[in-house]
């Protein structure tokens, strides 16, 4: 039906009319209606369109008004009105209807209103559904009745539309519609529904949609209910139906229903009260009183009693609540007081927000009585802020300021801000003095909670910022020093942003700034930034703009010195203000001559060249997106930016740190955006304006910067190129793809990405490492233009398609991942689908790309298949399966649906090949992966055939990269070539089985999610399909043994599981439910013998994970509901104690609790399994009691979060005992019954295992703040039990009991806890006492702070426990370490007789140390605490007690040493025998950890070369030093290296800081240099790293004038910093960056004072080098360029041939920067010197030739005249010709390598990295240095023509070839 103009233009309220808005009715035309009727009744029950539905009911109307018909008129509205019932709320539909229909009405008001109510009453009283009451009743009470009030609507008149007058009274005749016989059908209706819905329909909810739908609709139906009450009876009503009072209790049952939600019963309180006052005669007090609201006396719930509260409150006047009752009260205080008891008696979330919205009210309630007329002299009583009410009203505001949930806290500062209105409505005066007080009593312990921030805030525009400054001058500091701590930031930035805005309308100008601007500006710091700085910095500003320019002015001045803090804040503070137009303006008034020198007439380009050159990556960032974003979108940016924007990328993109380098994208996309936008924008000006000349000239720029970032990113993705390069670089064209689309004309983009070498690139990238780097190549090839004519490029793609297939093939798996991404873009290249479709053997009629390849690899699968049918072992080396199975799911990823559809029987009879394959696979590798030991399975002999396949394997190994006549094995192999044969071959077996499972498993959840299934019709799978998948997968997961295998085999499952939860077919929707059944019935069958209870049952808990974690919540969890009860049935009955079921048990409830998708549905389970899995550990067997360990472990988690700290019982990581049992009720009486059930056993002197996990619990607990005040949850009937478990005779127990105490003891008990323990304490029982000093630690360690000395007499009490009179060296030791805390604290009178006796035993037995005493136990830990104690307490240890420090540092024991020396650390000028002995301790001590304290003391000790040269030697110092490069050489200690580092490079300054050179021999410098360089290499660890690169620092300042110091150390020194400036640590290279600047500046090549970034720092360091003499210089930057830093025995030989172990790696590290910058130093430096003659340039030969490639082969190999020139002797001189001579060599013999290498010339495909690097380097030295000799090459000249032959050549093999092309 074709809709007319006028019915296509139809507009509704509510916006377009989309067709998701067509609405469905259920309707039945009326008899006798006409043909104009029944059309428009079509269009409306079945339209075409949402408009069509819209234009019928236009049509009604104007049939019902144009026809003067009654019938007519009863038709139309029957009809609509009948409508209305079935739609629900804000359908636009609806909304049309209900403004149209009362116009129907205009002609017969009479008939029309009896309609409407006739057919409202039908539908209120249908007893078939609630749904029609609920719409029903809506429409009574919507509009205050306007759609039973006819009316006349809008008439198009000539002049335009004009809405006419109402006829009648509204109001009037909205009144006489509802008469009274018809209150007692309606309030009937609003029973029946109410009941029916809240116990029919919400109470038997099936799933949480279908409760959350009748929840919505008895929402609606009570506040229609309220409205209608409120309408039709006022408080002097006095006919009253009957069914008013039923319809009362029904809701009052509602709202006392422990299942109603919160929202519910506050609508449902309002209801009950409005209907409570109609009955009462508007009596509101005789409401309050019915109730009782006196929790002692109510029987309503408290949740019940508030809502009635606000109930009362909504439906009052202000006025009401304070006029004076008969008993001198008023219903406000009444109602208040009730409402407070239970707000600071409960934490329960549902009662605080009842609560808190009840206060709420009151406050708007009291304002409203303070607007309304009449005396106030009750308020004033009422509300005196000294009155106990309000006391009480205010500590409660504190209290629920600080709840955990937002909306609490929300609603309590807007209550808190009414409250304050209402105080000074009473007083100004007085209220600005009572909350200045407050202000003063919050601000005295700001930071102890954070609702004081908020509440001051609120309070400062009442009581004056200046008032508060001048009381507390210093909390502009405190607040702003408090943005670094993340748990108190935002609001500090609250209070702040408060002080700041309103003290900025106290004070002047002046004033303010000099206050704000100092305090922002001197105390800003980058970790500000995280919190909220730049936003809180900025309205600081934006409230006063004149602020900007001071603060902009004073930031430029202090640039001249940078501090990155100062920079930072420079460029936010230029941020903020180019949003000004009104400061751009003035920047520019007061620059107007310096602009060429000013960015923006705002900054000097120098100042943003600094903060783009800075070291730190923060100011960096910052200034280039100062640069890159502008707040006007096309505003393009200038040549001098671009040229600053290109620099940055040229040295920020290897950054390593995320952030950065998201910042970094983000500030690029905004560039490119204003590029594109800007060009467009400037195309569109100019052709208005005509100016082509100008916009050439600006677009050129644009065009210039764009095409050179763009080659550049191509560049950076050469070989070697570290990831974060190659990544940002790929990002980056990425964004140039995507957001540069627009203006391509403009720019010529689209000719950059056509060019064959971007494209080669991007293919070479395909085999990058990362995968990420992978996936945006793919895209970029993909939408890069084909061609299909070019012949190379059909080469091209012959090349690559024999490419893919070979490594696909191959045994490593990052290849067969290559080969994937390979065949998906060959997929979408016409030249490889013709070629793929004639390689084909089965042809087939299908034209769809994807699917030809996927019969391609098909065929190459299927040979694979047939060889492991032959020896499986062969088929893991030379045909392994995975990868081919890899590309297959790849390819099958990328159909549409819509291919699926329209290649139906295609897809069928594919998935049937692969499925069957994949059948055959699974059945190969099942032996291996099912194995009981997969990880050493070899299923074959040792015989002649089976040794042939041994060696295959070997030479196919991951780790082997040797030829394969490299490799010997025979039937004489030694055992041990035999033994590690087997061991390589069953890892490569173990590899081919679990990725081959993997593969499958993928396959089979990837096809069943994807593929439609039945009931459709064009399903591809059929349900026999389906469910073979299923068995596969539950036969996987229950038999496989690999943990790889059944990981993977989970995630394919949970997609199967996932998508038949959702199936239409009911066959298909009842298989998971029906796997979990059958796997719960396998588990209690203890014949079967497929479950593996060792492996934490291997794969049965991913079952059951995958089945419960994807069930539909809409569902109602009804599965969950049965497994829990089923597992947890198991785990807890003790018939199963032993069993294997109760172990399965174990580890699937373990699983399914840590399982995060389950979310809260888990947590009503979690007491139940807390008790399971302390039983458990009562279990006879250990495999019980590990799986019950393991249960409790993931239970802890569950209950209390991850940990936050490595410390389990750190405070950190406890949670409240009162939220805890909130949570989980019924552990309390458990844990405690528990407790005491094991305190007993352990009076008895049993050993309770159960008691660990218990006391665990306990001590992860933390005491409630308001213990006892707020909730009857007490923690202190736990103590006597734990104190009892301290006695145990367990040690660890012990310790655990000790920890569990801390929560159960609250400030104001500790003292009593205290003086309890110590009174128990006696010698009698040794594990008793130690059980109460090690409790009496712990809680003085924990409350340090409140020890009081009560408790200080009833500790020394038991101080005899630490002397002589104690014979048990542990609890001595015990004692020894509490009363050393206490002295440490300066908590204990050293000079008191105890002391001092105990002082004197610690001495004797410090001193005895004879043979007896050594062989006690736990000797060694008691004389250590004695060390500490008395290095703590006594100072004249040597007159007093004959104990020198020389003695403990020489004493048997290492403890007492190690003590000694903690001791000695923290002294800062030891004396001068202490010094002397130290040193010769390093000769002496042998424990490493007290050596490494030695050294440490020592560096720190002769850190200051003054007192170093006055306390020890020359000759010593350098005796020393020989001793520590001797002896780092050979340590093992990764500490004691990094301290003997440390010490040496304190003596070389020592050394070479005094005057006396003659003992600083050459050789020794040269030592120490060459034991830095060797520990300088990326396999020695960071630490050790980052202190060779300090060291190598702090030598820099003596490097320019120390006479000792030769050119050939400085060199040796820029040596090493070139290593480490490559380094992987970025601590390291900034470590560097900072030494260089300092020798910069020494070398006065740096006016500006601030440290360079690494990446810039390499090119300085290459031009010092340049600079000093030659040819060392020359040759060691020959060196540097040819130079690998590949640790020694890097990667893997055949003696040590392993899968998986690679060693150490510097994946930071790219050897051609370094070269790149050496070569630009070699030739500023010949430019710069004016080489004339190659004659003069020589080179060492020990630079060169040890480091080429060809010199490692045999001689009969190389020609004669580079052998004589290679064999000359190490000092010789090498000419520039004999230079380029081995070059030439070196160049052939590598590309040699390369065409060994490569596959059909394929470069890029396969693994050449290393060789075209080395390549590279030679090359670019070549490029500089054949020039100068007038001599072509033949080898070069071969080299050149080879690599021309190259199927792919990308970038980097283009800028090789060009560079070896450069022969003269």
């Amino acid at each position: 039906m074709q809709l007319t103009e006028m019915e296509s233009t139809v507009a509704i309220k509510g916006g377009k009319v989309r067709a998701t808005n067509m609405e469905r009715l259920d309707l039945s035309l009326p008899d006798g209606a006409g043909m104009e009727i029944r059309v428009a009744f079509n269009e409306l029950v079945a339209p075409e369109s949402p408009l069509q539905q819209i234009s019928a009911v236009e049509k009604l109307q104007l049939s019902a008004l144009s026809v003067m018909s009654d019938d007519n008129t009863r038709f139309c509205v029957s009809v609509l009105t009948s409508a209305l019932l079935q739609l629900n709320p804000k359908v636009q539909l609806r909304n049309k209807i209900f403004k149209t229909l009362p116009t129907m009405g205009c002609n017969n008001p009479e008939l029309y209103k009896a309609t409407v109510l006739e057919i409202i009453m039908a539908g209120l009283t249908d007893p078939k559904t609630s749904r029609s009451a609920v719409l029903g009743t809506s429409l009574l009470v919507e509009g205050n009745g306007a759609l039973l009030v006819p009316r006349i609507g809008r008439e198009k008149k000539g002049e335009g539309d004009e809405e006419m007058k109402v006829v009648g009274k509204e109001e009037q005749g909205r009144t006489d519609v509802m008469t009274a016989d018809l209150h007692p059908v309606v309030f009937s209706a609003l029973l029946k529904g109410i009941t029916q819905l809240w116990h029919g329909d919400f109470l038997v909810a099936s799933s949480a949609a279908e409760a959350s739908t009748v929840l919505q609709h008895l929402q609606q139906l009570v506040k229609s209910s309220t409205m209608y009450v409120q309408q039709h009876f006022n408080s002097d009503a006095n006919d009253i139906p009957q069914e008013l009072h039923s319809l009362k209790d029904a809701v009052f049952e509602v709202i006392q229903h422990p299942s109603c939600p919160l929202d519910l019963r506050t609508n449902c309180g309002q209801l009950v009260a409005t209907i409570t006052r109609t009955l009462h005669k508007g009596n509101l007090q005789q409401v309050l009183q019915s109730y009782r609201f006196d929790e002692e006396q109510s029987e309503l719930p408290t949740l019940a009693q508030l809502a009635l509260l606000n109930g009362i409150l909504s439906i009052s006047h202000g006025r009401d609540l304070y006029a004076q009752q008969d008993r001198g009260t008023c219903l406000g205080t009444e109602v208040l007081q009730a409402v407070l008891k239970p707000g600071m008696q409960s934490s329960d979330g549902n009662i605080a927000i009842s609560v808190i919205r009840v206060v709420h009210q009151w406050t708007l309630r009291t304002l409203e009585a303070f607007r309304s007329p009449g005396e106030l002299e009750m308020l004033r009583v009422v509300l005196d802020p000294s009155s106990t009410l309000m006391v009480r009203l205010l500590e409660y505001m504190w209290l629920a300021w600080d709840h955990f949930l937002d909306s609490v806290k929300n609603a309590t500062k807007d209550s808190f801000v009414n409250y304050m209105k209402i105080q000074q409505s009473l007083s100004v005066e007085v209220s600005g003095q009572h909350f200045l007080g407050v202000c003063k009593l919050l601000l005295e312990d700001l930071c102890s909670r954070k609702f004081r921030f908020s509440a001051v805030s609120c309070m400062v525009p009442v009581v004056g910022a200046q008032n508060l400054l001048l009381s507390y001058p210093q909390l502009p500091r405190t607040l702003l020093n408090q943005l670094r701590d993340p748990a108190v930031a935002s609001h500090s930035a609250e209070l702040l942003e408060a002080l700041f805005t309103q003290h900025q309308k106290e004070v002047s100008l002046d004033e303010w700034q000099d206050l704000w601007l100092s305090v922002f500006l001197d105390l800003f710091s980058k970790e500000m930034q995280t919190y909220g700085y730049e936003l809180l910095f900025k309205k600081l500003l934006f409230t006063c703009p004149e602020a900007l320019s001071v603060a902009v002015k004073k930031l430029v001045e202090l640039a001249k010195n940078p501090v990155s803090e100062k920079l930072c804040l420079l460029i936010m503070c230029v941020k903020i203000g180019r949003c000004s137009p009104h400061w751009l303006k003035k920047c520019q008034e007061n620059n107007k001559e310096s602009d060429e020198q000013m960015w923006k007439s705002i900054l000097p380009y120098e100042t943003i060249k600094l903060c783009l050159w800075h070291t730190d990556e923060s100011v960096r960032t910052a200034a280039f997106s100062l640069l890159c974003e502008s707040p006007k979108s096309t505003e393009l940016p200038e040549k001098e930016e671009l040229e600053l924007i290109y620099d940055y990328y040229l040295y920020n993109l290897t950054t390593q740190s995320p952030s950065y380098r998201q910042h970094l994208l983000k500030s690029t996309k905004k560039l490119f955006l204003r590029i594109k936008e800007g060009t467009i924008a400037l195309t569109k000006s100019s052709k208005k304006k005509g100016d082509k000349e100008h916009r050439k000239d600006i677009l050129t720029v644009q065009q210039e910067f764009s095409s050179k970032l763009f080659w550049q990113m191509v560049k950076n993705l050469y070989n070697g190129a570290n990831s974060m390069r190659r990544t940002m670089s790929l990002q980056v064209l990425e964004l140039f793809q995507t957001i540069l689309s627009g203006c391509y004309n403009d720019l010529e983009v689209t000719k950059l990405c056509q060019s064959k070498v971007y494209t080669d690139t991007l293919i070479s990238v395909l085999d990058d490492s990362y995968e990420t780097n992978k996936v945006i190549a793919l895209m970029l090839l993909q939408s890069t233009p084909k061609t299909c004519e070019d012949p190379e490029d059909t080469q091209r793609i012959h090349a690559l398609i024999k490419a893919a297939c070979t490594l696909a093939s191959a045994c490593r798996p990052p290849d067969t991942i290559t080969a994937g991404y390979l065949f998906k873009y060959l997929s979408s290249h016409p030249v490889a689908i013709s070629i793929v479709k004639d390689n084909i053997k089965d042809s087939t009629a299908t034209e769809n790309a994807v699917a030809l390849f996927c019969m391609f690899v098909v065929q190459f699968l299927q040979k694979e298949v047939q060889t492991a049918k032959e020896s499986l072992l062969k088929a893991a080396s030379s045909g392994p399966m995975y990868g081919l199975l890899l590309c297959v799911r790849m390819l099958l990823s990328d159909i549409p649906e819509t291919d699926i559809t329209k290649h139906h029987h295609t897809w069928q009879e594919i998935l049937k090949i692969v499925l069957q394959l994949c059948y055959q696979v699974s059945e190969l590798v099942a032996p291996v992966v099912r194995n009981s030991s997969p990880e050493g399975h070899l299923p074959m002999d040792l015989n002649p055939e089976s040794l042939e396949v041994l060696r295959a394997t070997l030479q196919q190994s991951l780790g082997n990269h040797h030829n394969e006549r490299d490799i010997m094995l025979s039937a004489e192999a030694t055992p041990q070539e035999l033994v590690k044969a087997q061991a390589v071959s069953a890892q490569m077996l173990l590899l081919c089985a679990w990725r081959c499972v993997k593969e499958v498993s993928l396959i089979f959840g990837d096809v069943v999610q994807k593929m439609p299934l039945s009931p459709r019709s064009d399903a591809v799978l059929t349900n026999e399909d389906v469910v073979m998948i299923g068995q596969y997968f539950i036969t996987q997961l229950l038999e496989t043994k690999h943990r790889g295998a059944f990981e993977q085999s989970y995630v394919g499952f949970g997609r199967v599981c996932e998508k038949l939860w959702s199936c239409e077919e009911e066959e298909l929707r009842k298989l998971p439910a029906s796997w979990l059944e059958e796997l719960l019935a396998t588990i209690q069958d203890e014949s079967d013998t497929r479950l593996c209870a060792t492996r934490r049952s291997a794969g049965v808990p991913f079952i059951v994970q995958a089945v419960l974690s994807s069930e539909p919540k809409m569902m109602g969890a009804s599965c969950l509901k049965t497994t829990m009860s089923t597992l947890l049935r198991l785990a807890e009955e003790t018939h199963y104690s032993g069993s294997e079921a109760r172990i399965h048990s174990f580890n699937i409830l373990r699983a399914v609790y840590k399982d995060t998708r389950l979310g809260d549905l888990i947590i009503p389970y979690v007491s139940q399994g807390v008790k399971a899995a302390i039983e458990g550990y009562r279990g006879n067997s250990w495999a019980e009691r590990n799986s019950a360990a393991l249960l409790f472990a993931a239970l802890i988690t569950r209950m209390l979060g991850v940990k936050r700290t490595q410390d389990d019982l750190s405070r950190k990581n406890a949670m409240s005992a009162q939220v805890f049992f909130k949570r989980y009720p019924e552990l309390y009486d458990f844990l405690k019954i528990e407790l005491e059930n094991g305190a007993a056993g352990v009076k008895e002197g049993k050993l309770v295992p159960a008691l660990f996990p218990v006391l665990l619990l306990l001590a992860r607990l933390a005491p409630a703040p308001l213990e006892g005040r707020m909730s009857a949850i007490s923690l202190a009937s736990f103590t006597p039990a734990v104190l009892q478990c301290s006695a145990s005779s367990v040690l660890q127990l012990r310790a655990l009991a000790s920890h569990a105490l801390i929560p159960l003891v609250n400030p104001h008990q500790l003292e009593g806890v205290i003086e309890q323990i110590s009174t128990s304490a006696s010698l009698s029982n040794q594990n008793a006492l130690h059980g109460c000093l090690l409790c009496l630690f712990k809680l003085v360690k924990n409350f340090e702070e409140t020890v009081c000395s009560p408790s200080m007499k009833s500790l020394l009490t038991v101080m005899w426990s630490a002397s002589q009179k104690n014979p048990c060296l542990v609890t001595r030791a015990s004692a020894l370490e509490l009363y050393t805390f206490l002295a440490q604290r300066k908590l204990l009178q050293e000079s008191s007789p105890e002391v001092i006796g105990v002082v004197s035993d610690a001495c004797t037995i410090i001193k005895k140390n004879d043979l007896f005493l050594q062989s006690m136990p736990w000797s060694a830990l008691c004389q250590k605490q004695a060390t500490r104690f008395i290095l703590t307490t006594a100072y004249n240890l040597q007159e007093e007690h004959d104990i020198t420090i020389n003695m403990l540092i020489s004493h048997s024991c290492y403890e007492v040493r190690l003590s000694t020396l903690e001791h000695i650390e923290g002294m800062t000028c030891l004396e001068g025998p202490i010094l002397m002995h130290l040193l010769k301790c390093i000769h002496t001590e042998v424990h490493p950890e007290c050596l490494s304290l030695v050294y440490s003391i020592l560096s720190k000790q002769l850190s200051s070369p003054n007192y170093a040269k006055e306390m020890i030697r020359q000759d010593q110092l350098v005796e020393l030093l020989y001793h520590i490069i001797s002896s780092a050489k050979e340590e093992t200690c990764l500490e004691l290296m990094t301290r003997m580092i440390q010490l040496s490079s304190v003596l070389m300054i020592t050394l070479l800081s005094m005057q006396e050179t003659s003992v600083v021999t050459e050789k020794a410098i040269h030592q120490w240099l060459e034991m830095i360089s060797s520990f300088s290499l990326s396999e020695n660890d960071t630490d050790t790293r980052q202190t060779t690169a300090q060291a190598v620092c702090d030598i820099l300042p003596h490097l320019v004038s120390h006479p000792c110091i030769t050119e050939k150390i400085r060199l040796v020194v820029y040596e090493i910093m070139t290593t480490e400036l490559q380094d992987d640590s970025d601590c390291v290279r900034d470590t560097v960056s900072y030494g260089v600047s300092e020798l910069l500046k020494h070398h006065h090549q740096e006016r500006q004072q601030f440290y360079l970034q690494p990446t810039r720092v390499m090119e300085k360091v290459c031009g010092i080098i340049a600079s000093c003499e030659w040819p060392e210089a020359s040759s060691l930057l020959v060196k540097l360029s040819l130079k690998e830093d590949l640790p020694e025995g890097f990667g893997l030989t055949q003696e040590d041939d392993r899968v998986f172990d690679k060693g150490e790696m510097n994946i930071y590290s790219e050897k051609m920067i370094v070269s790149q910058a050496t070569l630009k130093a070699l030739s500023d430096a010949l430019t710069l010197n004016s080489v004339a003659s190659a004659s003069t340039l020589t080179f060492l030969r020990s630079h060169v030739v040890p480091f080429l490639c060809a010199p490692t082969v045999r001689q009969d190999k190389i020609p004669e005249a580079v052998w004589q020139i290679i064999s000359q002797e190490e000092d010789q001189l090498l000419s520039l010709s004999q230079l380029l001579s081995l070059l030439e060599y070196d160049i052939f013999y590598i590309y040699e390598q390369i065409m060994s290498l490569k596959d059909t010339a394929l470069f890029c495909v396969r693994h050449v990295d290393l060789w075209l690097m080395r390549l590279s380097c030679r090359s670019a030295i070549w490029a500089r240095f054949s020039p100068l000799i007038d001599e072509e090459s033949s080898l070069v000249k071969t080299v050149v023509e080879g690599l021309n032959q190259s199927v792919l050549k990308n970038s980097f093999l283009c800028q090789i070839i060009e560079e070896l092309s450069s022969v003269r």
